[in-house]
């Protein structure tokens, strides 16, 4: 269960299972606010087994106001600072006491920097404030900074009674008339996955129980190849709806895939139209959701994704070109060293120019780039070069960089 499941969940005595190490969480609640001085908590467990949920509920009992970052949140050093350092040390604006939340920490591997890794050091070290986090992997190797620094606690997957107790629950409170029957047969089928198993009640509600088939037992995750033929390929309504139950791709990523690789498989032009009008409408309900934060959207939002646009093609797709990676993750990834350099150059220039490293990147750059290529035609490049590295304290690869800049993004002058 994440922290969506707040909207089915009220209280900290809901939260099925693993019970003794929720109970040590109260008890590491109650010594926090009795000023006893205890270690940051790193809940560690499998997806779907409540972590976040339990996080959050126990602030809602102590009556603490929640600080949250999670994996979309991370940076480095200036976002974990800029979030959770005063937050640390103080008090919410009306007295309460701030809990921080430290979400898959271990998604996080990716984005952290030595310097993220050095705040979060520091804010363990230095918090006046209760922290939780939350990981699926305690042993993973970007975390190892944290293990000695914190309490652990585990979360085991939970059992099918107590799944089949949670979908009754959230059944109960959304009204969907789903069976007990049909809940009992998700929750077998779950693997001890909560937060699947809610996905699939929730495309149960209003289903007939022949819709059973497209949920799958979560021993194994599709990968996005697999998940793209099924979608693409298939006929039926079931199949592309399991592969995208079974995948471990999130939403945002999956319409990236999706959007990248149709035009590609679906070459006729009416194809094409209906299927981005599918994919267009999975947008929708997945912006509603995000918005609204009420995430029942995800049922439509996963059958226009996946069977939508399996029923929108009228001939067989073309496969023979091979899947391609979503060009704006590729464009985010090749540009990151370029944008890094950027910011060291701007960093140089302020002892110069005085103006903000935004202004500079902005504005300046861009201006001075202009200015080089006028020098470069009338002066040549060598005493070009070398007037710009001896004033601004620049390396010949940063004027090289400087240079590059698209004259485009120069302001109007």
């Amino acid at each position: 269960m994440s922290d969506f499941d707040a909207t089915y969940v009220s209280s900290i005595e809901e939260v099925l299972g693993n019970r003794d190490s929720i109970e040590y969480l109260k008890r590491f609640a109650i010594d926090i606010d009795n000023n006893v001085a205890r270690k940051p908590v790193l809940i560690f467990g499998p997806t779907g087994t409540g972590k976040t949920i339990t996080a959050h509920m126990l602030a809602k009992w102590r009556n603490w106001n929640i600080i949250e970052m999670s994996a979309s949140d991370y940076r480095d050093s200036e976002a974990v600072e800029r979030r959770l350092q005063v937050s640390a040390n103080t008090r919410s604006l009306f007295g309460k006491r701030n809990m921080l939340l430290l979400d898959e920490i271990d998604e996080l591997s990716g984005r952290f920097d030595k310097g993220a890794a050095a705040s979060i050091t520091r804010l363990v070290s230095d918090s006046k404030n209760p922290i939780i986090m939350t990981a699926n992997n305690m042993w993973d190797q970007s975390i190892s900074f944290l293990r000695a620094k914190t309490d652990h606690v585990e979360f085991r997957k939970l059992s099918a009674l107590d799944i089949s107790r949670v979908l009754a629950n959230v059944s109960r409170k959304l009204n969907s008339g789903v069976s007990q029957k049909v809940i009992d047969m998700i929750a077998g089928k779950s693997a001890g996955d909560a937060r699947s198993a809610i996905n699939d009640l929730l495309v149960m509600a209003g289903s007939d129980e022949e819709m059973l088939e497209a949920i799958g037992v979560r021993d194994r995750k599709s990968d996005i190849f697999s998940v793209l033929d099924k979608i693409f390929s298939s006929n039926t309504v079931s199949a592309p709806l399991r592969a995208i139950a079974n995948s471990d791709v999130d939403n945002d990523m999956m319409i990236k895939w999706i959007d990248e690789n149709l035009p590609h498989r679906y070459t006729q032009p009416e194809d094409l139209d209906k299927g981005y009008e599918s994919l267009s409408r999975a947008t929708i309900f997945s912006s509603r959701a995000s918005r609204k934060q009420y995430y029942t959207y995800w049922r439509y939002m996963n059958v226009f994704m996946s069977s939508g646009i399996a029923l929108s093609k009228s001939s067989y797709p073309d496969t023979r070109r091979r899947y391609s990676f979503p060009k704006v993750i590729s464009e985010l990834s090749s540009s990151k060293a370029d944008r890094a350099s950027t910011t060291i150059i701007a960093k140089k220039m302020q002892r110069s120019v005085h103006q903000s490293i935004r202004e500079i990147k902005a504005t300046i750059l861009p201006l001075m780039s202009i200015m080089m290529q006028r020098s470069i035609s009338e002066n040549g490049k060598e005493e070009t070069y070398d007037f710009f590295e001896s004033r601004f304290e620049l390396t010949e690869k940063e004027v090289e960089s400087i240079a590059a800049i698209s004259p485009a993004l120069a302001p109007s002058i």
